[in-house]
């Protein structure tokens, strides 16, 4: 781990011998210092150094996993916590830690924990700008070396990503980190919202002070400023499959770019035709709303991003390519049509699938129905000190995937966090196991007195 100035809260107690057991060997010893720390910490005698192990986390009870070892651990009321944590259960899968510990009846019990937090200042030495990232995609990531990672959640991905990027989100980081490569000294970039996004910083935490990643760049610019200077952004087909079976058909324009005789022969349904060889023709016949959704598709990336640069210039904001077009979209599975093309454009602003208005959120504040939870995704820190929505329950984002189980399955889950993306994970999580959810995309804004305001995104 990386030498941080203020790294733990709880002070480190004064070096001493390690003790063995009677009668138990030194090589049956368990490890108390994982790899990646000796750089900055040695062993201490009652401490452990490592990683929580993925939902073992309860209410009297966790495991630490360093190197190779892992330490089965219990707590009571007695046991210093983390400044805001109350019970593990609110602590990430993979968390690096730091632990405290005495042996008591047989029993392996916490005395104290603390855990890294993300960086409060983000050096400009650990950033990359724009320049050098699009240089850099231009060269073949193997024999370059490099890892482009997106670092927000799935559907977040899907629907618009950096071309190249591999899916790795920060909230679920426990569970996709075997997307990483094995070789530490490749070069890794991560990105997310943009500025003041925390994802991006929380990663680059992990990839180097956690798992030893020795080259890890953050683009800080993110989606916001990648799209604002009309790069590529690609959908996948999963996300275009996603609104058309959940959403209306108006709620977004899907273009053929190809020649009329292709397009009629086999095309995606719901398209329109607008051959891109005449991209002012293509302009023109699109909404006037310069904010609706455009997903274009042609035979080759290229064609499309060549589209989608000429519409970007043009002031459309959310314009993105269907990655791999209409051959990768077939190779899924999804089905394909002929003769049907539509013969106009037909758009209307709408929410996306799964979202839910600021007005309706309001509503289900108001009137509790009993239908329904409202589930606060948030750190606790965030609750203790900006306040809560009046009749939430909390369950931290990146422990819902072990931590889901704990809500009820016969009521729909209503979903918010400060900005909207965190929910926007929860709601990955809980859809992948079956159950009913909606979320909140919008901006809170905390008084002092308890009190919010909600803005529509």
């Amino acid at each position: 781990m990386a030498k941080t100035k203020n790294l733990f809260l709880i002070p480190v107690l004064a070096a001493a011998t390690l003790a063995i057991p009677t009668g138990q060997v030194a090589a049956a010893v368990k490890a108390q210092i994982g790899p990646t720390c000796t750089a900055c910490h040695q062993g201490e005698a009652n401490t452990l150094w490592g990683f929580l192990k993925g939902g073992s986390q309860g209410d009297n009870s966790f495991q630490v996993e360093v190197g190779k070892d892992v330490w089965d651990l219990s707590y009571d009321q007695s046991t210093k916590l983390a400044k805001n944590l109350t019970t593990l259960k609110d602590l990430a899968n993979g968390k690096i830690v730091m632990v405290k510990y005495k042996e008591e009846g047989g029993k392996t019990i916490a005395t104290a924990l603390n855990y890294k937090t993300p960086y409060a200042f983000n050096s400009p030495d650990r950033t990359m700008e724009i320049d050098e990232l699009m240089a850099l995609l231009k060269k073949d990531p193997k024999k370059a070396n490099y890892m482009l990672l997106d670092v927000r959640g799935i559907s977040n991905f899907e629907e618009g990503h950096l071309p190249g990027a591999v899916a790795v989100p920060n909230y679920r980081f426990d569970k996709y980190k075997d997307r990483l490569p094995k070789d530490k000294n490749t070069q890794l970039i991560t990105y997310c919202n943009g500025y003041g996004c925390g994802m991006s910083p929380s990663m680059f935490r992990e990839l180097t002070e956690g798992l030893g990643y020795k080259n890890v760049k953050m683009f800080s610019g993110g989606t916001p400023l990648w799209a604002a200077t009309s790069q590529p952004l690609l959908t996948e087909p999963e996300f275009l499959k996603y609104i058309q079976d959940n959403g209306k058909p108006d709620s977004y324009v899907l273009v053929d770019l190809r020649s009329p005789e292709q397009a009629a022969k086999e095309h995606i349904p719901g398209a329109v035709n607008l051959p891109g060889a005449d991209i002012k023709a293509v302009f023109e016949a699109l909404p006037g709303d310069r904010k609706a959704r455009i997903i274009l598709y042609a035979d080759n990336m290229a064609e499309a991003e060549k589209a989608h640069r000429a519409l970007s210039v043009n002031n459309f904001t959310a314009v993105s390519e269907l990655n791999g077009g209409i051959a990768v979209w077939k190779a899924k599975g999804y089905p394909v049509a002929s003769n049907s093309l539509l013969k106009e454009i037909s758009y209307k602003a709408q929410l996306l699938p799964g979202r839910i208005s600021v007005e309706d959120f309001k509503a289900i504040v108001q009137t509790q129905p009993t239908d329904k939870v409202i589930l606060d995704v948030r750190r606790p820190d965030e609750r203790s000190k900006k306040g809560k929505v009046p009749g939430t329950i909390s369950i931290p984002v990146d422990t819902l995937d072990w931590r889901w189980s704990e809500l009820p399955t016969d009521k729909e889950i209503i979903l918010h966090c400060q900005d909207g993306p965190r929910a926007s994970v929860a709601m990955d999580v809980l859809k992948e196991h079956g159950i009913k959810a909606r979320y909140l995309f919008a901006t809170f804004k905390w008084n002092k007195d308890g009190s919010y305001e909600i803005s529509a995104k």
